[in-house]
């Protein structure tokens, strides 16, 4: 599946940047990057977004909030009354698969089957990882999602502590025959480290990893291919 590449902060100078760096997909941050300020304004940035990205070729999406928050729901209305769709969702703090049906039967007409990429990032959706994959048809993929993670745990974003963790996410996702994403690679400015990061996941079984910086695209696409 190789690099997904997500736009923080709301930031329409950043598009650019995004849409060179080869990225496999590329998806604009509706969430918790953007101030709260920032919210209806990096909406309105939405169809912008799309139609920019698919004239050069890329593969676009989507991060929205979480269906159990206001920005959610307000997230959803604008995908239903947009004319062109974005090529896939990517949802935060998903927890049981009872959200996915919900959320299923909510994106109907325009949104009507839109894939989903569903990030892992809480206990109670490590516990619920297997059933979360098999929620329903739309779901195209996992990501691991170690930050919000190793807080809840009280535990080091390190690797030792989450390994588990990553098991889980991959057993599911092979499982249920889709994919998944690691989570971005920090410090940001070591790229060889990138390298053998990706090198480390793949070995486990992820089939591409997630990031936030324009250069990592094509140091993980050379591993992820």
């Amino acid at each position: 599946m190789g690099s997904k590449l997500l736009i923080t902060g709301g930031e329409e100078a950043a598009f650019e940047a995004a849409f060179a760096s080869g990225a496999t997909a590329i998806a604009l941050d509706l969430e918790d990057t953007v101030p709260d300020a920032l919210k209806d304004a990096t909406r309105a940035l939405v169809p912008s977004f799309l139609a920019r990205g698919r004239a050069k070729g890329c593969h676009v999406g989507v991060r929205i909030s979480a269906l159990s928050t206001h920005d959610g729901l307000r997230d959803i209305l604008m995908l239903q009354q947009m004319a062109e769709q974005p090529d896939s969702l990517v949802l935060t703090m998903v927890e049981s698969p009872a959200e996915l049906v919900l959320l299923d039967e909510l994106l109907s007409g325009p949104c009507a089957g839109l894939p989903l990429n569903v990030i892992i990032e809480t206990p109670r959706a490590i516990a619920a990882v297997d059933e979360i994959a098999r929620a329903c048809r739309r779901v195209e993929a996992l990501s691991f999602g170690g930050k919000d993670l190793s807080k809840a745990l009280g535990a080091k974003r390190e690797w030792e502590p989450l390994y588990y963790a990553r098991s889980r996410v991959v057993n599911a996702a092979h499982g249920a025959g889709i994919g998944c994403y690691d989570e971005p690679f920090h410090p940001r400015d070591d790229l060889e480290g990138l390298r053998l990061n990706c090198e480390r996941v793949k070995a486990m079984g992820f089939t591409g990893k997630s990031t936030t910086d324009p250069r990592h695209p094509r140091v993980i696409n050379g591993v992820f291919g």
